[in-house]
């Protein structure tokens, strides 16, 4: 049987000398091509959108057809052929790279790189290497490892060779300031910047006129509202495309992972950033993949069905190996110890008994805990789970400061059901700051005195707003100079309350922060050696982050940092302490692994397992 197998334009088609047998039949409308009804000939047809061209060739074959391709077809899997060898050779070179085996091109290298106010440190410089060997790649080195200074010089040198104009840094708009800090640091002058902001008339305006900025900031949500806007901006600018912070996009087919994805097309150089890039999913790793070379370049479709097949069939072991075999080449990960830092001493929790009130409160809530029946509620796992996390956040909000009570979400139905805050001491949460401070305030007073007393600022940290407020207030009282970030707080603001901290010169003594405002991407390490962790949450890499703030390249290699844990005995704090613990260490050491390591265990949060710990 022979088969006339013709491109032409955007059609392809199929035009057999006699009829196919069905097995043929059914698989080319499996391959999305559709028969043209005709008495002369028997042809099967597409868009070349809709199928993959080159797959169809190597079935035909496979079956034995006698096939006879059209120059058009000929040429285009040549190109195929030819971008595939080349991809390959491109994975062997990296690969060398990154094993360190090419150091007398890594020294040639490096006698290029001397646009740079500050140099880039040894880590840096093989990143960097790797980096503009590749065209694009990932850096899943630790926070604090200066991957965006890394970025940076790859921009500076893109830009020289006339090959980019322009970085667009898509990210959480807390690593704005950074961006920003670090373009001045490395170049000694500057920006052009333009961040992307809420009002979709400057937007589309900065798109549509002739592009004079070179640093663009862009939220994710606003990559997705402007997509087709941003394609056409991209279609006429040379653009360095980054995302920083990518586990925020590792969410397969999710909003804003599509977006990106559609928009990495548009560019020819790409970056992705992450400090924290240990997947829950193998599934995870695909968008990075995709992202920055394209849909089933690396992992091919076949590739990722076997990952399924082999996750589904909890072959884990089989999986991970699989996958990592694929990515390795096109990564560089630095780890904690490769950066030479001083010591991080993580100090006994200081123990501290909680003050008449609040511990009445506090063990009024456990009361009820123990006089309330669960057994009506053990044919419904997921109530079980919600009563928990319940109970759980009652007693973490009361164990930071009791105030925090007053706004439990009245309007969820298992916190009314539970009802644990009964209307006798209602009253007391009401008037708790005109009846007593809490212990655990005092305690931070004593301890912020001190390291002013030393002339040292200190970094702290708590997940409740109100504690925030609190907290703030108590040292301004003191004649303690503090700023707090939260969510709330702008990027303006952020960056002045950065830039005043890290000045060892300046009156600023103190920040109170929440993890999830200001545990990524800010740098608080120029004069500050000591972080207070007056509660902690249960999310182990939100810490892990936070710890970096004050722990980073440029700042800590002589100075030890100090953290300390504010705890009430016999409280919920010392649980929680422990279970975050146990996940950080755990997460740390995947992380420090040489190469990069998957995770697989369930890291959620274990509220009923915490529950039972709580011994009530």
């Amino acid at each position: 049987m022979k088969a006339k197998v013709n491109l032409k334009e955007n059609n392809f088609s199929i035009i057999f000398d006699q009829r196919p047998p069905d097995k043929i039949i059914f698989q080319l409308k499996y391959f999305n091509l559709n028969k043209e009804e005709s008495e002369e000939k028997i042809k099967y047809s597409s868009v070349i959108d809709l199928i993959n061209m080159e797959k169809i060739v190597k079935f035909l074959e496979k079956n034995k057809i006698h096939i006879i391709l059209n120059n058009e077809l000929d040429d285009y899997l040549n190109k195929i052929k030819a971008e595939r060898e080349q991809f390959r050779n491109k994975a062997n070179l990296i690969s060398k790279i990154k094993n360190k085996e090419s150091k007398d091109e890594l020294n040639n290298f490096n006698k290029t790189i001397n646009f740079l106010y500050r140099n880039l440190v040894d880590h840096q410089i093989n990143s960097l290497f790797h980096l503009y060997s590749a065209g694009s790649a990932a850096n899943f080195s630790v926070p604090g490892s200066g991957k965006t200074s890394v970025v940076l010089a790859y921009f500076e040198k893109l830009r020289l060779e006339n090959k980019v104009d322009a970085i667009f840094v898509i990210g959480p708009k807390n690593a704005f300031g950074s961006w920003e800090f670090e373009f001045y640091k490395n170049f000694n002058q500057k920006p052009k910047m333009k961040i992307l902001g809420p009002d979709p008339d400057d937007r589309q305006l900065f798109y549509e006129k002739i592009l004079t900025s070179n640093l663009i900031l862009s939220h994710f949500q606003t990559v997705t509202r402007d997509i087709d806007l941003l394609k056409s901006f991209f279609s006429r600018n040379k653009i360095l495309l980054v995302i920083d912070e990518a586990h925020y996009i590792k969410k397969i087919e999710g909003t804003w992972s599509s977006a990106i994805l559609e928009l990495s097309a548009c560019s020819e150089f790409k970056v992705v950033l992450t400090g924290t890039p240990v997947p829950n999913d193998l599934r995870d790793i695909f968008n990075y993949l995709d992202f920055l070379y394209g849909q089933d370049k690396v992992l091919t479709s076949e590739d990722k069905s076997r990952v399924e097949f082999l996750l589904n069939k909890e072959n884990n072991e089989e999986a991970i190996e699989f996958v990592s075999q694929k990515i390795n080449p096109y990564f560089v990960r630095v780890t904690k110890n490769d950066l030479n830092l001083a010591k991080q001493i993580f100090n006994p929790p200081i123990l501290v008994d909680m003050n008449p009130y609040e511990k009445q409160i506090y063990d009024a809530i456990v009361t009820n805990i123990k006089d309330y029946g669960r057994k009506e509620f053990f044919d419904n796992a997921d109530l079980i789970e919600q009563i928990c996390k319940a109970r759980i956040i009652r007693l973490k909000q009361c164990a930071s400061y009791v105030k925090n009570l007053e706004s439990v979400l009245e309007d969820n139905l298992v916190f009314q059901k539970e009802n644990l805050i009964t209307n006798n001491i209602s009253g007391i949460i009401a008037r708790y700051d005109e009846l007593e401070k809490p212990a655990k305030l005092l305690k931070l007073l004593e301890i912020v005195k001190n390291l002013k007393f030393k002339n040292k600022k200190v970094l702290i940290w708590s997940t409740h707003l109100k504690t925030v407020d609190l907290i703030h207030k108590e040292l301004t009282l003191n004649n303690i100079r503090a700023e707090k970030i939260i969510g709330e707080t702008d990027l303006d603001q952020r960056k002045n309350i950065k830039i005043d901290f890290n000045d060892k010169e300046s009156s600023l003594d103190a920040i109170v922060a929440t993890p999830q405002s200001c545990a990524e991407s800010i740098s608080l390490h120029q004069a500050c050696t000591n972080a207070i962790y007056y509660d902690l949450s249960y999310n182990a890499a939100e810490f892990l982050q936070s710890l970096d703030r004050i722990h980073r390249v440029g700042g800590s290699e002589d100075n030890p940092v100090e953290y300390d844990f504010l705890h009430y005995n016999d409280s919920v704090d010392i649980k929680v302490y422990n279970k975050v613990f146990h996940k950080a260490d755990r997460q740390m050491r995947i992380i420090e692994e040489e190469n990069f390591t998957f995770d697989l265990n369930d890291e959620d949060e274990s509220w009923e397992e915490l529950y039972n710990d709580l011994e009530l």
